[in-house]
């Protein structure tokens, strides 16, 4: 319960700070992490050291540290949401929507493929708090009342959170790990039968059952049955990605969606599809490595 104590604590602060005391708190608190206890982040290390391969370790250490107080950064956001939410989601900008936002006129739901990047959680909570509603994959966190609190705040603003029990699924039989994997499912081709919004970040294979894809020139596990949930319903498939400005605006962008041939063999399409995701993602990382957020060794997982 430790997590779930510290958590409270830290969301007590919050509510008590002006939004950028709070921010810069959180940062000096991760910058103090990173310096006294570097191990917990070496993973979090690895990945920027792919992705930035030219990199000399000064600004590597530069690169990491900015990215940690940014991700501290996120976290305030988590917390505000829960206390401030009109001006906490009111910092979102929306980019280009018309992207996202047609296919629907059209009848047809939407698969929001997006990064842990920038301020993630702000950005689908300030969609749902002011325009509409958007469904999101996430991960159980435990132990599980900590979860049970994010996801509240979540609903007050509008988000349905589709739950991934990743750690019962693993610990758990086989059958368990079926029917935990097959209830996600069951509701993400629910939402998008009704022509709504899933959305889901590719950089992380939270059921555990991606397939290897390249991805900055070596293979990750990515959760490309999302992208064939999209083409078994006939959804449009559109990027998202959620920045940091200079200052403390969050900016939405969406891009033009990525079209599939539904007729075509489904496999290789499939592929190709993830292919054109996983090329917009690296780019957008390439740009802004200190926004990048993924704490779990990618690509030793995928050998």
């Amino acid at each position: 319960m430790l997590p779930y104590h510290t958590y409270r604590a830290a969301e007590a602060v919050v509510r008590r700070l002006p939004h950028r005391a709070a921010y810069s708190l959180g940062a000096a608190v991760a910058g103090t992490v990173l310096t006294l206890r570097p191990r917990r982040f070496d993973a979090l290390r690895a990945n920027l050291r792919h992705v930035l391969p030219d990199a000399d370790e000064r600004t590597l250490r530069r690169v990491l540290r900015a990215n940690v107080r940014n991700l501290a950064r996120s976290w305030v956001d988590v917390m505000e949401m829960a206390h401030r939410p009109d001006e906490a989601t009111g910092r979102v900008v929306p980019v280009d929507t018309e992207y996202m936002l047609e296919p629907q006129r059209r009848g047809r739901g939407v698969v929001c493929v997006s990064l842990h990047l920038g301020s993630w959680e702000l950005g689908l909570a300030g969609w749902n708090h002011r325009y509409g509603q958007m469904a999101v994959l996430a991960e159980v966190l435990h132990p599980r009342e900590l979860f049970d609190h994010i996801v509240a705040a979540r609903t007050r603003l509008g988000v349905k959170v589709i739950p991934i029990d990743l750690a019962s699924m693993r610990g758990g039989d086989p059958e368990t790990a079926r029917r935990l994997g097959a209830s996600a499912i069951r509701e993400v081709y629910r939402v998008l039968r009704a022509n709504g919004l899933v959305a889901v970040a590719v950089d992380r294979d939270l059921a555990g059952t991606g397939e290897p894809m390249p991805f900055f020139g070596a293979p990750v596990r990515i959760p490309v049955g999302i992208i064939e949930m999209a083409v078994r319903t006939g959804a449009a498939i559109v990027p998202i990605v959620l920045t940091r400005g200079s200052g403390d605006e969050v900016f939405g962008r969406c891009y033009p969606e990525i079209t599939y041939d539904a007729a075509a063999e489904r496999g290789p399409e499939v592929r190709r599809v993830t292919m054109d995701v996983l090329g917009l993602m690296e780019h957008v990382i390439r740009e802004h490595p200190d926004q990048w957020h993924v704490l779990d060794p990618l690509w030793t997982a995928a050998s």
